[in-house]
């Protein structure tokens, strides 16, 4: 009798975590009707008031105690701002925000601008780094739900198909 209410417990337990899912609103130049209902009103409000020209912004939550919005900046960056729900965040209006790619060696402006086109929100950061053949490859990080991916390309952006 126990085995089968421990086996009940561990199937609840596993579609529950299961079941869960990651919401997404996005607001964009098209939709003037932006529903982000899921979003904080102050935090949305907050947003929208300091930075007016975010035409594509993506609204994703983190834990139950933070949300980012993640758009593109006027020189091709990726652009992540963060609040936190707990009221006192909310009442003062905190945030922070940070600007990807992370570039940890000089990278050229069209490495840069192929691989945000190429992997979008899930870019990290680009790294130079010296192949077999003394040729430029940027080893290019990539986080897609919480995972590290690794991709190559060269110093004309294009990926390379088989990691050397």
């Amino acid at each position: 009798m126990k085995k089968i209410f421990c086996a009940a417990i561990i199937l609840a337990a596993a579609y529950t975590i299961n079941a869960q899912e990651v919401v997404t609103t996005t607001k964009t130049t098209t939709n003037p009707e932006f529903n982000g209902s899921q979003v904080p009103v102050t935090i949305k409000t907050n947003f929208e008031t300091s930075y007016p020209t975010a035409t594509t912004v993506t609204w994703m939550p983190m834990t139950s105690d933070w949300w980012y919005a993640t758009y593109k900046s006027d020189n091709n960056r990726i652009v992540r701002v963060y609040y936190n729900t707990q009221p006192w965040y909310m009442m003062r209006g905190e945030s922070f925000k940070a600007s990807l790619p992370v570039l940890n060696t000089y990278v050229p402006d069209v490495v840069i601008t192929n691989a945000i086109n190429t992997y979008g929100n899930d870019l990290y950061s680009i790294t130079r780094r010296v192949s077999n053949g003394n040729d430029e490859v940027y080893h290019v990080t990539l986080i897609k739900n919480g995972v590290s991916e690794i991709a190559l390309m060269n110093a004309q952006g294009v990926v390379y198909t088989d990691l050397k």
